[in-house]
Parts: structure tokens; sequence; C-alpha cells
């Protein structure tokens, strides 16, 4: 069986078109569609049909202070609803570099957590909103 290996390396990570990608150790996100019953009366078995987008994700960075930086960045979407994130694979978009848009997601809180001898990180959860993937 052929296998392929990927590096899992974002080209770009934005926060409201602030470019947050050298900051950014990882990306989770979690992209799909609530699930609605649509069995009919005589069916043998329950069908499903997709209902309205979902979105869930985190995104762990270091935190950097300064205008147009991680914290002021966050710190500015917190609560808003209104928060567009953009993660890119590849500086080109294509079927084996697609770049994700979520618009109106909800970044609800502001987490800062600090450790002695430890690098600063923010992890930041978003949720909610619509998303698309291009290709092209």
């Amino acid at each position: 069986m052929a296998t392929t290996t990927y590096l899992s390396s974002p080209y770009a990570v934005s926060v409201n078109a602030i470019d947050l990608a050298d900051n950014c150790s990882s990306v989770s996100m979690t992209l799909g569609n609530t699930s609605l019953d649509a069995t009919a009366f005589g069916s043998t078995g329950i069908s499903m049909t997709a209902g309205l987008q979902t979105v869930s994700g985190t995104l762990e960075l270091f935190a950097a202070y300064g205008a147009g930086d991680v914290e002021q960045t966050i710190y500015s979407q917190v609560g808003l609803g209104t928060t567009t994130i953009v993660i890119q694979k590849g500086a080109t978009v294509s079927a084996s570099n697609p770049k994700w848009t979520i618009t109106n997601c909800m970044i609800k809180d502001y987490p800062i957590e600090m450790k002695v001898g430890e690098l600063q990180m923010m992890s930041v959860s978003f949720e909610a909103g619509t998303w698309v993937r291009a290709i092209s």
C-alpha cells in the first residue's frame, strides 16, 4: 500500500487579516454540518441530511505583545462573533494546498497562561460561523 507523508506546516494563519503564522505552533479545526433527521413514513431505516454548518477549533499561539500582534489581535476579537480566521496550507491554493476561510466565528475567551521558564502560550478556541474550502 502506497503512503504519502505531508508536513503539516501552514503557510498562513490569520485572524481578521492579521497574519499570525509566525507565532502559531498548531491549528486544529473540525468543520462539518449538523445532522437532520429526514426519515419518512414507510422508511426501514433512519435517513439523515445536512443542516447548518458547524465550526470548532483551536489556535495554539506564542504570546506576543504590541500593536497588531497576537495578544492585541485576540483581545480585540473576544466576544464579537464576527471574527474571520483563514488557514492556508501552501503558498499557491490548489487541491494539494487548500485554504479554509471561517467567517463570523466566536472567540469567546481570552486565555493567558504564564509559567516560569516556559514560552508564554495562548490556547485560543473558536466556534460557530460558516466555512468555505478553496482549492483554486
